[in-house]
Parts: structure tokens; sequence; C-alpha cells
């Protein structure tokens, strides 16, 4: 069963992800999400990110492409 936890959405449109699930699914300060939304869902995901530092626009959009071809 998935966890639940209630969340306040802030001014902002911030919420605080709870460090449970944060511990549990490996994420860390500083690392990247993708979010999407299904109906009533809002689906995070962490992100994969590789840059190429060479071609840094070519990176993104390698990225964006294989995001696309995974939903």
């Amino acid at each position: 069963m998935p966890d639940t936890t209630l969340v306040k959405v802030s001014s902002k449109g911030l919420v605080t992800l709870p460090k449970k699930i944060r511990s549990d699914l490996g994420i860390n300060d500083g690392d990247y999400l993708t979010i999407s939304s299904d109906k009533d869902k809002i689906i995070f995901r962490k992100a994969r990110i590789e840059i190429d530092y060479e071609n840094p626009d070519d990176a993104w959009k390698e990225h964006a492409h294989r995001r696309l071809a995974h939903d």
C-alpha cells in the first residue's frame, strides 16, 4: 500500500516532500523531479539528468525527448 501523507500547499504553490518519502526514494537536496498530472493525481518522478558539458542544450533536448517517449 502506498505511503499517504497530508501536505499543505503554500501561497507560492510549494509543497514539502515528507522526509520518509525522500529517504525511501533516495531524493536528496538538489535532485530534480519531473511533475505530471493524470486526472486527479499529481505524479512526481525522480529525474536522471546526464549533462553533456560540451553540448548542454543537446543534453536537455535529449532528456525531454526521453521523458516524453516514456510517458
